[in-house]
């Protein structure tokens, strides 16, 4: 008979040999893992650094302030050189992150430096991973990088942790900084409903670093120095509404005309608080600069992101047999429509998704997508599927461009879900 001693200790030996072949029994946690042991970040900018956040840990008294945070930070602290506009980023990933950036000297007395939408950006924004801020030489700022959590209703919840890229950069001056590189903005022809047809278009802009062009109208309320430039061929004639911001409210002025000596202010196309009204005529090019007022005690331009978009709600006429008919857009020559290409690849996790991409030969196209017997739908250029039933699944879509041209032949891909595994 086995004695108590013995069995206690057989017992006590089992315990620990599990744990030692436990999976992630011995992993240790990064040393940046805690805010004393934030690894300093130096040099000239930009700076860029590869590290992990695999086994990290919430660190007490620690709050990310609105961030979504999983609980696996990782600490970093940089000190700026000189003044100016600064961008801190972990785009690239490959789990969904999120990243802060604070002053401060203990992790549960921390001042947050840049937060909202109206700092997001510019390389991936309203996604909590980038912020843009003015930095100040010779000021610490402390970054943290954690993972998000969040997830819709069901979906499978994203990993949290693992290898991600952190960039300190000077902020790139926005593309469409002059009048002749003005952004193009062009509305699509969405689903018609209630008798209506809805043209919508948008695109992520910023006014960070942007100058004052030489021969720029006098822009309402004020110089500014800080403007950028879109341009928009109304598709039919009717009631728009433009409009760009977020919390910072950024000015809009509207014109006509193919340069800068030429532009015509339009009657109603000024936009106090972000956004404007304005009766447009099909088929006339309407010239739209984004800019911010100048602060009259620091005599600087207010600069941010803010998202530029565009809308019209236009009647449908009736057909010939008094059912609804379709809006008529602008005439186009183009009578060509896109090609459609599907890219997918699975991340290997438990159940494994699904990621499929599309592609169009036309910039600026829709698309349209259906799974299985589902109805085609509008649908966004990417797509993930993790918790299908399990079996083959098929999914279609094609493409529509800015004219209208459907992509009459839908790409199709064909996927796998695995069953539940079985053991024994």
């Amino acid at each position: 008979m086995i004695g108590r001693t013995t069995l206690w200790r057989s017992l006590l030996g089992a315990v620990c040999l599990l744990g030692l072949f436990a999976p992630g029994a011995w992993a240790a946690a990064p040393a940046n893992d805690s805010f004393a042991g934030r690894e300093a970040l130096s040099g000239s900018l930009p700076i860029e650094v590869t590290r992990s956040n695999a086994d990290a840990t919430k660190e007490d008294q620690e709050f990310l302030g609105s961030l979504f945070a999983a609980g696996h930070s990782v600490w970093f602290e940089w000190e700026a050189q000189s003044d100016g506009w600064v961008t801190v980023g972990g785009c690239e990933t490959d789990f969904v992150d999120v990243v802060g950036v604070y002053t401060g000297t203990a992790v549960n007395a921390l001042t947050r430096v840049a937060g909202g939408n109206n700092s997001e950006g510019p390389h991936c924004p309203f996604a909590q991973r980038e912020y843009t801020f003015k930095a100040t030489s010779g000021t610490k700022y402390e970054i943290v990088v954690d993972g998000n959590p969040f997830s819709f209703p069901e979906s499978p919840p994203p990993a949290n942790e693992g290898t991600f890229k952190l960039r300190i950069e000077a902020t790139p001056p926005p593309a469409n900084d002059d009048f002749a590189d003005a952004t193009t903005l062009v509305t699509h022809l969405e689903e018609e409903f209630e008798g209506e047809a809805f043209y919508f278009g948008s695109e992520f802009g910023y006014n960070w670093n942007a100058t004052e062009e030489s021969g720029e109208p006098a822009l309402i309320g004020g110089p500014s120095g800080a403007s950028v430039w879109y341009s928009w061929t109304a598709p039919v004639s009717g009631e728009a509404r433009i409009s760009a911001g977020f919390g910072s409210a950024p000015r809009l002025g509207i014109y006509t005309g193919d340069s800068l000596e030429s532009l015509q202010l339009l009657s109603g196309g000024i936009g106090p608080a972000g956004s404007a009204d304005l009766t447009v005529s099909a088929g006339t090019t309407y010239r739209i600069v984004v800019y911010g007022l100048v602060d009259d005690s620091s005599g600087e331009a207010a600069m941010s992101s803010f998202q530029f978009n565009i809308s019209m709600r236009v009647p449908v006429a009736a057909d010939s047999d008094g059912g609804k008919g379709t809006a008529s857009p602008l005439p186009t020559a183009d009578k060509t429509p896109p090609d459609t290409t599907i890219s997918k690849f699975v991340l290997k996790r438990r159940p494994p998704i699904w990621v499929l991409n599309f592609h169009t030969s036309e910039p600026g196209s829709t698309f349209r997508c259906k799974l299985d017997k589902h109805p085609f739908a509008v649908c966004p250029s990417s797509r993930r599927f993790g918790r299908l039933a399990p079996g083959r699944h098929t999914l279609k879509v094609f493409a529509v461009d800015s004219a209208g041209n459907r992509d009459s032949t839908p790409a199709v891909a064909h996927f796998g879900v695995p069953g539940p595994s079985r053991r024994g």
